[in-house]
């Protein structure tokens, strides 16, 4: 397909439209003025957003990618905006989610010899990106962005680095073929290892599914609870996978956190099988890479064959997660679980309904964190978006919140700080339909929060939550376990946030105790445009976990 003469931001552009790229975050570079300039004639076509941090751009971008399950695309300019980026690509690999960073670049001629605001993007990216790719000249331009664009969502999804130089992007134009859409790959499973993965559950006693990202990706929750039913097994959502299937599922057995929950080890020291679903198996998921055991038989799912290789599996299937599950789900067809199988599983998921329960966790300051989390249940429609950062304010999310739609949790799976209000401002372009939450403690929010003024600009009706115990509270716990009552460096100062809000535009609410909560939960909701609510804690109240340091 031919677009007649083009410069090389247009054909840039142009290939962005032909892999149907409807979104692109951004903070603008003198190195790039022609993308931009493309940009904004095809307005009607891809949102363009301006984000104030590089970071928070990328953030947006896992973000994205999370709720649309399609790439997205981020445009830096050079090492200083490239550096920043690298935050959100590590984010991004680490969850498995799709986007291409475009990096524009100083000219060809000048590299290698230390130029102004020169880095090898190569050495840079590699270890932390999907892959590195650079265009060579104008003729490569729509070539290697379409390649960029497809890899992105090929097999493991994850980030893409493109990096094009000033002179390509603002010199020689001419006519090129943007590169048409290949089929999409799949992969199904093998029957001979899904007929050997039917034995191994049929045989089980105590079976176990590990559920992880690429059954959100693909769309596989119905799959999911397709095979746990016909299984009769137990559900354990890999790390910030919570919402991949309905919480009151009576195969739920919550999420594998950074935080070892007891009843989580009971059912996991009875297993005899564990089947991971779409999981690449990370250290927070797998409890630093001891939750398996020498007498327990393990199931492998996954379409990346490389993620295999750290594991010694009984049966493996390199395989889309949707497709395999479906299969085996197939094979298990009338073969009734077992009822001691059935009744094990009904077991652990009372306890961790009841787990779920607030009450148990004493409360020494004003606000409850246990109740504000019930009282939003209420309150908010069901399908709202939560994007969680990271600190230990999330563990009450992680313990009390019922999510019972997909597409409704994001955070940083890499503990990536400033996730919160970036990915907020993604997921809200993502889905304009929905309620958007920011969850954020006062660190998290003073380091991505001036994203308030992107969200006020681009009229996105965001609600922030920000869980303010004037601490870096993951920190000081640690040096409390480690020391004694003793920190050192950990205590903040918090501005007054709910006017720092009224300062960027936006509805600004403080609430000091539990029962203030829900009223100014409903007028925050019914503000027209974004707002933001001031949750004064006691740093007492850190976190919903017993001796809690991570």
């Amino acid at each position: 397909m031919s677009d007649g003469a083009m410069n090389g931001g247009e054909a840039l552009v142009a290939t962005l439209l032909s892999r149907d790229i409807d979104t692109v975050f951004f903070v603008p570079g003198g190195t790039y003025t022609t993308v931009l300039e493309a940009l904004s004639r095809v307005q009607n076509k891809i949102r363009s957003v301006p984000t104030r941090l590089e970071s928070s751009a990328a953030f947006a971008c896992d973000a994205y990618a999370g709720i649309r399950r399609k790439p997205t695309c981020m445009f830096v300019s050079r090492a200083p905006g490239a550096s920043n980026a690298a935050i959100g690509v590590h984010n991004a690999m680490q969850a498995s989610r799709p986007f291409v960073l475009f990096i524009a670049d100083i000219p060809k001629r000048l590299r290698g010899r230390e130029s102004f605001q020169e880095i090898d993007y190569r050495r840079m990216y590699e270890p932390v990106a999907k892959a590195v790719l650079d265009v060579n000249s104008f003729a490569d331009v729509a070539d290697t962005t379409a390649r960029a664009l497809d890899l992105a969502v090929s097999g493991r999804p994850g980030p893409v680095v493109c990096v094009v130089s000033t002179e390509i992007l603002d010199g020689e134009t001419g006519e090129l073929d943007i590169p048409r859409p290949a089929a999409p790959v799949k992969i199904g499973a093998e029957k001979s290892a899904v007929a050997e993965a039917a034995k191994l559950i049929q045989a089980a006693k105590h079976p176990i599914l590990i559920a992880g990202e690429m059954i959100a990706y693909e769309n596989a929750s119905a799959e999911l609870e397709q095979l746990a039913e016909a299984a009769g097994a137990g559900v354990l959502t890999a790390y910030r996978q919570q919402d991949i299937i309905d919480n009151l599922h009576p195969a739920h057995f919550g999420q594998l956190t950074l935080n070892r929950i007891p009843y989580q080890n009971d059912a996991l020291a009875e297993c005899d099988l564990i089947v991971s679903i779409g999981s690449r198996l990370d250290s927070a998921t797998t409890a630093n890479y001891t939750m398996f055991r020498d007498d327990q038989k393990i199931i492998m799912i996954h379409p990346d064959a490389s993620v295999f290789s750290p594991w010694r599996v009984d049966v493996a299937i390199c395989a889309q997660a949707g497709p395999a599950m479906e299969s085996l789900a197939e094979s298990l067809e009338g073969v009734e679980p077992p009822a001691e199988r059935i009744a094990w599983r009904d077991k652990v998921h009372a306890i961790e309904t009841a787990y779920a329960e607030p009450g148990e966790v004493e409360i020494a300051g004003d606000v409850d964190m246990a109740q504000v989390i019930t009282t939003l249940m209420e309150l908010a429609p069901d399908d709202s978006i939560h994007s969680s950062d990271a600190g230990t304010f999330g563990r009450w999310m992680h313990r009390y919140y019922r999510f019972r739609h997909p597409y409704c949790n994001l955070g940083p799976v890499s503990g990536a700080m400033g996730y919160g209000v970036p990915g907020a401002l993604g997921a809200q372009v993502a889905d304009p339909n929905r309620t958007v939450f920011a969850w954020c403690g006062d660190g998290g929010f003073l380091m991505t929060g001036q994203e308030a003024a992107a969200i006020v600009q681009e009229n996105l009706p965001i609600k922030i939550i920000v869980c303010d115990n004037s601490a870096w509270g993951s920190i000081l716990v640690t040096q409390n376990k480690r020391f004694g009552d003793w920190d050192f460096g950990t205590r903040l100062k918090s501005p007054d946030f709910a006017a720092l809000a009224v300062g960027y535009g936006m509805a600004g609410f403080t609430v000091r105790k539990t029962e203030e909560f829900g009223e100014t939960l409903k007028a925050a909701i019914a503000h027209d445009g974004p707002a933001l609510i001031h949750l004064v804690l006691d740093l007492r109240d850190v976190s919903p976990y017993s001796g809690s340091a991570r």
